[in-house]
């Protein structure tokens, strides 16, 4: 993935000019991604030992705030974590991150756009054990920081390159009203995806 990404900041480099993208500013826009997400917080899931990277999808809205900053509403869903004792699968976890962030577009009017910036977190689940036993993960939060690209194909349409760092508080595991464990959701996440930007006026 990593040798994925590099490619592609390559080529996107290559081919990068300017007066083809208009700022944002003022402008909705929708994005959808999909990617990988590792935990970092290793174990996800307490009592267990290592967790496996996982698929990672989801998207949001996104609102230009001027010329060089965006806001953005995002729902990112990991579907399969699986979490393992001495290399033998014990459960899977599913993970669901509400973000939301505010961003520094550097060189807003080129048709490479990269950007930083960060956000807060709200995150939830469920973890499914091979016993049959199934617990909830409560609500905990935390916040990202994180850094992309946006390549754009016309004024309208975008391509986008995102890393991030999740960072969040450790959450309770629970079964009914009974906290049986905690799960530490902090994690590296890399998307790709496309952006629509709607114009000013419709």
């Amino acid at each position: 993935m990593r040798r994925m990404a590099l490619l592609i900041l390559a080529i996107l480099a290559f081919t990068a000019g300017t007066a083809m993208a208009d700022s944002i500013g003022g402008r909705f826009g929708v994005t959808g991604r999909a990617g990988g997400l590792v935990p970092v917080g290793d174990p996800l899931i307490s009592s267990t030992s290592e967790s496996k990277t996982g698929f990672v999808g989801g998207g949001g809205l996104i609102f230009g705030l001027g010329s060089c900053f965006d806001a953005d509403v995002e729902v990112l869903h990991s579907p399969q974590l699986n979490t393992e004792i001495g290399g033998v699968k014990v459960a899977e976890a599913q993970l669901t991150d509400i973000a939301i962030g505010i961003h520094y577009r550097i060189m807003p009017n080129n048709r490479l756009v990269p950007y930083i910036g960060g956000g807060a977190d709200f995150i939830k689940g469920d973890v499914s054990f091979t016993s049959g036993n199934t617990y909830g993960l409560d609500w905990t939060y935390g916040g990202h920081a994180n850094a992309g690209i946006d390549f754009f194909l016309n004024k309208s349409i975008a391509l986008n390159l995102d890393f991030r760092g999740l960072f969040a508080v450790k959450g309770d595991i629970t079964r009914g009203d009974v906290v049986v464990g905690e799960y530490d959701p902090m994690s590296f996440i890399g998307t790709v995806g496309i952006r629509l930007i709607l114009p000013e006026k419709l």
